[in-house]
């Protein structure tokens, strides 16, 4: 007996990490046959899917026109009153940074009056259906739902529902009431990225904040649909092939072979415009002496973050070593990582000192090899434009968990991040217990085997979703 087609749609190059590198797709091949949807164009990576048994097609990039953008940002408004995450005040509050008063009160003024026709008598429903009309009308997904006939899809797999393309495959399949799975590749996936207009048939989650945003976001979302999973990107952690020895970690690296290192990781743009001014800082406190003087910074910038931001800081550093994991990649977020890129991460985490980074999610990937973690929450560059906006960074809903843990150190001035970052050099125990919590708030789970809980959660989906008598028999235990 045949077993079911399940469409992958890859979107991103974590998705490759998350489905392929784990081992996540050996563990579908026994239950299912994979059929990848990949969005970018790589030769060498569709040649290894295939070879790993995968059926590998496009992934038609989504093309939306005026007004279909327009009533979707309404969608959003809607989305987000209804979502009431404490977040959204403080997306304002930051986007506000870059308008003009006359802008702010626009928007303000716009957003009460979408509001008010919500609360009117079907208001809802009006505005779902218009943007439902426009969606098969003013975007290009009439021809992906021609296309994707060539799937033959029994069922799909999605881990990032929210972008463009794939979400409107997705909507394209549920045409053709395809069952559907998710794997939410990231912890703050729900509460940032917008919203999911695809009905989900299994919802496979982090931890139990996730779970709790979804039922209170998504009528579809209950506990028997609902199961918390934990992270497989984090799964390599816990395998000691994947960390390099420290003499080989620093020629690979370019280190001076002595002299503790500091890990500082890069965040994306928009969330602080301003960060490059804490490298630079901690540079200048290796010079002065402020941190021992064979101290080197290991510097690796966010893979799709633009690295244009970070270059007038990078010529004025002396002590800072750059580690650029977006050499050669032609499209940010579009690359193939393979194991020597999670090899190389794994082992700067492994022995690096102490990490910095603000309000970034590699705050757990560094917790989870126990090392101190400091946080940077101010802007003290002369017109100190983001200094709010930074310090609530650490109070986002996905964030808060992490903040109130206890495992790491927010520090509010350059006199505290030198000081925090001395201390994690000559007391790496401090605050130990507080990055074991966090680890076990955020992952739920420190066994290293979050692939099998998402590899079975998949097939039980399987064999819940997918007709029984057509596969029955097929489906080998996992």
């Amino acid at each position: 007996m045949a077993k079911p087609r399940l469409v992958i749609p890859l979107s991103l190059q974590f998705s490759v990490r998350y489905v392929v590198r784990t081992g996540l797709l050996d563990q579908i091949r026994e239950v299912a046959d994979p059929v990848i949807c990949l969005a970018w164009n790589d030769p060498a990576l569709e040649s290894e899917l295939r070879s790993l048994g995968a059926e590998v097609h496009s992934l038609t990039a989504a093309r939306r026109g005026h007004s279909y953008l327009r009533w979707r940002s309404y969608i959003n408004v809607w989305h987000t009153k209804r979502m009431a995450s404490p977040s959204a005040a403080i997306w304002e509050r930051r986007a506000d940074t870059k308008r003009t008063p006359t802008q702010r009160l626009r928007r303000r003024v716009r957003q009460k009056m979408l509001e008010t026709w919500f609360a009117l008598p079907k208001g809802v429903d009006r505005l779902l259906k218009r943007e439902e009309k426009l969606f098969w009308e003013d975007t290009n997904a009439s021809k992906v739902l021609r296309e994707s006939e060539a799937l033959r899809a029994d069922a799909v797999l999605s881990l990032t529902p929210f972008l463009p393309a794939e979400e409107t495959l997705l909507r394209a399949l549920a045409t053709k009431k395809v069952p559907m799975c998710t794997s939410i590749l990231s912890f703050d996936n729900i509460s940032t990225r917008g919203w999911i207009p695809v009905e989900f048939d299994r919802y496979l989650v982090w931890n139990r904040y996730n779970a709790a945003e979804l039922a209170r976001t998504y009528a579809r979302a209950t506990s028997d649909r609902v199961e918390v999973v934990g992270a497989p990107q984090f799964d390599f952690y816990w395998d000691p092939s994947y960390i390099w020895g420290e003499a080989e970690w620093r020629r690979e690296m370019r280190l001076p072979e002595q002299g503790p290192v500091i890990l500082f990781g890069g965040g994306f743009y928009s969330c602080a415009p301003h960060e490059p001014q804490f490298l630079l800082q901690l540079d200048e406190a290796v010079q002065r002496k402020e941190l021992p003087e064979d101290t080197v910074i290991l510097f690796r910038n966010h893979p799709v973050d633009p690295i244009e931001r970070w270059r007038p800081v990078l010529s004025r550093t002396k002590h800072t070593v750059h580690d650029d994991p977006s050499t050669n990649i032609k499209v940010l977020g579009a690359s193939n990582i393979k194991r020597y890129d999670i090899e190389k991460l794994a082992s700067c985490l492994c022995h690096s000192k102490v990490h910095v980074n603000v309000a970034s999610t590699m705050t757990i990937d560094g917790s989870m090899f126990d090392r101190p973690q400091v946080g940077p929450a101010y802007d003290d560059t002369p017109n100190g434009l983001s200094d709010r906006t930074s310090q609530e960074l650490y109070l986002q809903e996905h964030y808060l968990p992490i903040a109130n843990s206890g495992g790491l150190e927010i520090v509010r001035s350059r006199q505290e991040l030198i000081r925090a970052v001395r201390d994690g050099l000559e007391h790496p125990e401090r605050l130990a217990e507080g990055r074991r919590r966090l680890v076990r708030e955020i992952c739920t789970f420190d066994d290293g085997k979050a692939t099998d809980r998402v590899a079975r959660g998949v097939r039980l989906f399987l064999d819940q979703s997918v007709a029984a008598e057509r596969f029955a028999g097929s489906a080998v235990q996992i």
